[in-house]
């Protein structure tokens, strides 16, 4: 069975050109299979019409995916037992009908990424902070290090908290 590497451009700002795009691969073929490192894993197989769908629910049980199913969905992957795919026939219901639940959505996974990059920032702003006193030249390397890791937590929390913010506000002005 042959597999693809389909890149992300981060489910935070292009979630609907996501599922877009996979679409017309799963229409030429190749469907989506798992999440991987910055985009998903594609797997060949018979070109299909159909549609993708994304929830956000923090540690579903059977019950969230027995709704979805009984509606025409077919749960397709995870990711953090957060992060949720599902498959569907073009016709299929949407999983969000309406803006109010569009908007819950999106600020349910913004609060605890709100957080997580407010805590980064602090350990950012933290680490400059020491970098500003007299070290040994270990401590200090091993600030710098420490900081570079803070760096790549503040990016990969800090963006995606933007891009739903950005979402959820927009969605706020268009009510």
């Amino acid at each position: 069975m042959k597999r693809k590497y389909m890149s992300s451009w981060g489910l935070a700002f292009a979630e609907e050109r996501e599922m877009k795009k996979l679409e017309q691969m799963a229409a030429r073929g190749w469907h989506l299979e798992k999440f991987a490192p910055l985009g998903y894993t594609l797997v060949e197989g018979e070109p299909m019409d159909v549609r993708y769908s994304l929830d956000y629910r923090k540690q579903p049980d059977e019950d969230y995916f027995e709704l979805f199913a009984t509606s025409g969905w077919e749960h397709v992957t995870s990711t953090g037992d957060e992060i949720h795919v599902f498959k569907g026939s073009p016709d299929a219901t949407p999983l969000y009908t309406d803006q109010q639940t569009t908007h819950e959505k999106y600020a349910q996974v913004e609060r605890p990424m709100g957080k997580a990059a407010f805590t980064c920032l602090m350990l950012f702003v933290g680490t400059l902070l020491l970098l500003r006193l007299d070290w040994s030249g270990t401590a200090e390397a091993i600030i710098w290090i420490i900081q570079m890791f803070v760096v790549v937590g503040l990016v990969f929390t800090g963006l995606p908290y933007l891009g739903f913010l950005i979402k959820r506000k927009r969605m706020e002005r268009d009510r």
